[in-house]
């Protein structure tokens, strides 16, 4: 290939990095968090109510229990998801009439033995927080900004590889162990991202299509379906339920005796029950399956609530390639498919993005400090933002964590002031690295950065079982570890940033070694 295009192409990819590296180190960041959701809402919720064991309540009395004392709307949808392995509660959400405030519904979890209901309002956001950072900023139109995030991301990996396309299989190993740190994150840089190719790709093609799915809809819609959303909507899955309300007050069917009947026909129980209209004659139940051990979809439902005839079907014994094709990449994306051993695999695979996009930025930094007639201004943005948008963001998520385990269960607006507590710790890093002699010293702030996150993992912990040790004993007893592995993981999380942290300040003492610039210029002028 011609050398100017590579020149050229280099250049791209150094700049593009650099200014989206702030929005994709959070996304993969978070969204590596995330993958644990269920895992660490258990981990804030469990530890606060007691562990019951015995036989479980039906869905009935589940359902009757929601709707007690609460001026539902029929006329919306209520939902309820039921026990399942990764989560010991039943979870219902019910819509409320005439309520002018946000949110228009109210959100329980029952103890699935006692029929307790063990929290109201969303009290435990913290996994939600993380996952919403991942998908939309926690900000109005942050998916949009995300998926043009994800664009230009694509971009880069494509860069990449006509960058590195030479000697993509001879240097793939190489890795230069000397004191030049140039070479060693250079060598991380290139065999993180060759070794994450396919992780990368997967993640920036799906990305594309979820964040800007309303491109992909139109373009469909015109060129495939000639212009008939609605037809498109229906082969993915997509059938608008709207039951017209006939203000028939009618008795409907036995939940549990439909839910037996569809868990011995598809030999997989659903996972959430949503009732449309509920008590009226035009009422429906949806009935959506979740299983995690294959790529396809299962079924998704639709039933008369007074009949129990089924009136919309969607599952995979009638294969749909649109349906069948979003639901492999969902899943591909999700990395649910294959138990925990995929989703470790992923979150290794994402944090080793979120070093390939740090050590990315070290490099652009280093190779610019050098250079004596780059601008010094632009030199000090970009070590704040490197800064901010990865030290920040990892030292403020751990202090969340920390925040979410000292907080009562009792605590009103408990969920909002999570997210409150995490952009407080990030406003104040912001403020912190925008001191002039941490700026000088990036480096430095990026090691303590380091440090004081893993710190704070192991502050979490502790202070569980300073607060919880009963709790957590009994939930180990009762062979629910999901409290456990998080706390675990936390540990883990401690000693390898640690371990980084220790790295990063070899690396600085070599740096203290070199000649610096300002020498380099100085000796230049004798």
């Amino acid at each position: 290939m011609n050398k100017e295009f590579i020149k050229r192409l280099t250049l791209a990819h150094g700049w593009l990095g650099l200014i989206f590296s702030g929005l994709l180190f959070i996304i993969f960041f978070a969204g590596s968090i995330a993958l644990f959701r269920q895992e660490i809402t258990n981990w804030a919720m469990q530890p606060h109510f007691p562990v019951t064991q015995g036989e479980q309540i039906s869905v009935e009395k589940a359902l009757d229990i929601a709707l007690k004392g609460r001026d539902y709307d029929a006329k919306e949808h209520i939902t309820l998801v039921l026990p399942s392995a990764e989560n010991r509660y039943f979870q219902a959400v019910v819509d409320i009439k005439n309520r002018p405030v946000e949110p228009h519904y109210d959100y329980v979890h029952i103890d699935p033995v006692s029929g307790e209901i063990v929290s109201e309002g969303g009290q435990f956001e913290l996994a939600e927080f993380i996952y919403h950072l991942h998908y939309d900023l926690n900000i109005p139109q942050g998916k949009y900004i995300l998926g043009f995030v994800t664009l230009f991301f694509l971009f880069a990996l494509i860069s990449g590889i006509f960058i590195h396309a030479r000697k993509f299989f001879s240097n793939f190993f190489q890795y230069r162990a000397g004191n030049h740190k140039r070479s060693q994150l250079l060598d991380m840089h290139n065999v993180v991202g060759v070794v994450s190719l396919p992780f990368t790709l997967m993640y920036a093609i799906s990305g594309l299509i979820f964040n800007l799915v309303i491109i992909y809809q139109v373009a469909f819609a015109i060129t495939v379906y000639k212009g008939d959303g609605e037809a498109l909507l229906k082969d993915a899955g997509f059938a608008t339920i709207a039951p017209v309300w006939q203000d028939k007050p009618a008795s409907r069917i036995n939940l549990d005796e439909l839910i037996q009947d569809v868990t011995d026909d598809y030999q997989l129980a659903p996972r959430t029950v949503r009732l449309y209209n509920y008590g009226d004659e035009s009422g429906l139940v949806q009935l959506f399956s979740k299983d995690n051990s294959e790529l396809t979809v299962n079924y998704n439902n639709t039933y008369a609530l007074t009949t129990g005839e089924m009136t919309i079907q969607s599952d995979s014994r009638d294969p749909n390639s649109l349906v069948i094709g979003t639901g492999v990449l969902r899943k591909l994306h999700y990395g649910n498919y294959a138990a925990l051993d995929l989703r470790f695999i992923y979150l290794f695979l994402g944090f080793a993005v979120c070093a390939l996009i740090l050590t990315g930025n070290l490099l652009w930094l280093e190779k610019r400090e050098k250079q004596r007639n780059f601008s010094p201004r632009t030199l000090t943005i970009a070590r704040y933002v490197t800064l901010v948008s990865s030290a920040g963001i990892m030292v403020s998520t751990a202090m969340a964590f920390i925040v979410e385990r000292l907080m009562p269960a009792t605590l009103a607006d408990r969920g909002h002031l999570i997210g409150t507590a995490f952009w407080s710790f990030l406003a104040l890093c912001a403020l912190i690295y925008a001191l002039p002699m941490i700026r000088r010293n990036y480096r430095l702030a990026l090691q303590r950065s380091l440090y004081l996150c893993g710190f704070g993992c192991i502050v979490a912990v502790i202070a569980g079982y300073v607060l919880y040790g009963k709790t957590m004993v009994a939930l180990i007893s009762a062979n629910d570890y999901s409290t456990l592995a998080v706390d675990i993981a936390l540990i883990v999380s401690a000693i390898t940033l640690s371990l980084v942290a220790k790295k990063l300040n070899t690396t600085q003492i070599q740096a203290q070694d070199e000649p610096s610039e300002e020498s380099s210029s100085l000796a230049a002028v004798k």
